[in-house]
């Protein structure tokens, strides 16, 4: 058993399993139990602090409810792992894409190209990016990767005969924003932007590294240029527990 048990004071002002609840935040913070690590069971925590199942219940229950703890059904609670937190903020002139994350300063980020396709659009690309039937477009999928995780897939799909040769200059760890800006002038980007949620396929889940249909947040965006033409549609899959979204009016 890891950690000397505190003794809990049934006299103290403060109710049990506030004191216990204290006591397990103690531990995860010094990592006595490490983040996706397993607890006890609920069993063992009563033995072990001397309480009722209903203490330890009302003090996990407080720390899941805090995003401290995380209950996985049929497996028990686990420590949290850290999430990324990544700021919603208008596509600009930078280019800085759907949202921006904020990583530590010692996060290793990659970008893995998983394929590229190019075919005749549908109906729905066709109208979304106001091509022919006859046109072609050109497909992306790429992976991010942070400190050696899967974090998100991205699907970008282009007009084929406005940007020749983009197929080729698709590579891993490549932005595919600062090639619209230096190979094809595109200076100024703005987005139509839609958040929702998906499951993930047995595709998306081996990619991932995630069960299938585990819940994924999906965005959808529509990019165009200065003029209003448009230039790319774009979905992308983020693992739902691996990252927290937020918006600030001072991003505007």
């Amino acid at each position: 058993m890891k950690g000397e048990p505190m003794k809990l004071d049934a006299n103290n002002a403060v109710p049990l399993y506030e004191q216990l609840k204290i006591t397990l935040q103690a531990q995860l913070e010094t990592q006595v139990y490490a983040p996706g690590e397993r607890l006890p069971a609920e069993a063992e925590l009563c033995n072990k602090y001397g309480v009722s199942r209903v203490t330890v219940r009302r003090a996990l229950d407080d720390l899941v409810s805090d995003g401290i703890l995380e209950r996985k059904q049929g497996k028990g609670t686990f420590v949290a792992q850290a999430k990324f937190r990544s700021r919603m903020r208008p596509l600009n002139s930078m280019g800085g894409g759907f949202t921006d994350t904020e990583y530590p300063g010692d996060t290793v980020k990659h970008t893995r190209v998983i394929s590229k396709k190019e075919y005749k659009c549908n109906a729905m690309e066709q109208k979304a990016l106001n091509l022919s039937p006859e046109d072609k477009i050109q497909v992306f999928q790429r992976l991010m990767i942070v400190d050696g995780e899967p974090l998100s897939i991205d699907r970008s799909t282009y007009p084929a005969a406005r940007f020749p040769g983009l197929f080729d200059q698709v590579r891993d760890d490549v932005s595919t924003y600062r090639i619209l800006r230096e190979q094809f002038g595109i200076k100024r980007m703005t987005a139509s932007k839609e958040l929702g949620l998906a499951y993930a396929t047995e595709e998306q889940a081996g990619l991932l590294n995630c069960p299938v249909g585990a819940p994924l947040f999906r965005m959808f965006k529509r990019v165009k240029d200065e003029n209003g033409k448009p230039v790319h549609l774009s979905n992308l899959y983020f693992v739902a527990e691996r990252i927290v979204f937020t918006y600030d009016d001072d991003d505007n």
